[in-house]
């Protein structure tokens, strides 16, 4: 069962070591990070999310989906409504509550989201949750990666006595070269 997570983006990025840390220096960069982080676990995953941020001083509330990934949208709040606000409505406008997972550390929505039947999940576990997916992958990819090296390899599939008699030709060879 997939889920939908609705992700209060910019009080995860102040939950995050390094997106904070990146904010300092330029917050647009933090907040496409964090989309990048989101979008990269939401499709190795299979799950969806909507990053829901402050639109105060912005002309549109929606942004297109990002990396072309039907399972991310970005949202920005109206300037008369918070992020909180519209993460609120959301949650009490889906039917399936179950399937729903609240990020923030904001107490206030944790509580009427989960009161409506939706999950809430701390800043710092989802950013865990992100982590050990993507160090998941990365292990698998290497698995896999090896794998097809070593398949690939002609003298993996040589016999003992074979692959001695091609290595005593390629030692002659040398040696004609070296005269």
């Amino acid at each position: 069962m997939p889920i939908l997570y609705y992700i209060d983006g910019y009080n995860v990025i102040h939950h995050c070591d390094r997106l904070r840390a990146l904010a300092r220096v330029d917050f647009e960069a933090a907040r496409d990070a964090l989309v990048d982080r989101v979008t990269r676990y939401c499709c190795d995953a299979g799950q969806a999310a909507r990053i829901v941020f402050d639109g105060r001083g912005r002309s549109s509330d929606r942004a297109a989906p990002v990396l072309s990934s039907p399972c991310i949208e970005v949202l920005y709040s109206s300037e008369q409504q918070t992020a909180d606000a519209l993460i609120e409505r959301m949650v009490y406008e889906t039917g399936k509550r179950t399937e729903l997972v609240v990020v923030t550390s904001d107490r206030g929505i944790r509580d009427l989201c989960g009161g409506l039947g939706a999950l809430t999940m701390h800043p710092a576990h989802f950013l865990e949750t992100i982590e050990e997916s993507l160090r998941q992958a990365r292990s698998s990819l290497q698995a896999a990666q090896y794998r097809v090296q070593r398949a690939t390899r002609m003298e993996d599939h040589l016999d003992d006595e074979t692959r001695a008699s091609l290595e005593s030709l390629r030692q002659q060879l040398a040696d004609r070269e070296n005269h």
